[in-house]
């Protein structure tokens, strides 16, 4: 009688990807904070929000940023969820293309008046990038 053997694999969780997940939370955490202090303007401030592009700019300005919340959430989870472990490559792809979207995003929409909230996230996600694509190459 044939005995099949599982290989048992066991993802290593250091510190690289410890980084890789506390940058995805903070950037994260930002756009979704974002959005529902955008949500809350358009609700509670229709003088702001009419000198700001109106109530449908900044609503659909405050779903991208829930959207931008979920799709960082989403990859990473992707990244290391151990059932998913054999997508991980297109996963780490994914995200770094996410995120380097969300960065030219933020250059087109604020259309050079950058604040010092939004480049400290730029540089989270750009720190994210250099992050991911060192554990891809440590990963061949």
């Amino acid at each position: 009688m044939a005995t099949m053997m599982m290989r048992r694999t066991v993802t290593h969780f250091g510190p690289l990807q410890i980084a890789i997940c506390a940058l995805v939370a903070a950037t994260a955490l930002v756009h979704l904070s974002l959005g529902a202090i955008t949500s809350m303007m358009v609700a509670t401030q229709p003088a702001l929000v009419a000198s700001m592009g109106g109530a449908t700019a900044l609503s659909v300005m405050a779903a991208l940023f829930y959207c931008n919340f979920t799709g960082y959430v989403v990859l990473a989870t992707a990244l290391y969820l151990p059932a998913l472990r054999r997508f991980r490559r297109v996963a780490r792809r994914m995200l770094i293309g996410f995120a380097a979207v969300t960065i030219l995003a933020y250059v087109v929409v604020t259309q050079g008046h950058f604040d010092a909230f939004g480049i400290a996230d730029k540089a989270c996600e750009g720190l994210l990038i250099a992050l991911l694509v060192f554990e891809g190459r440590r990963a061949r």
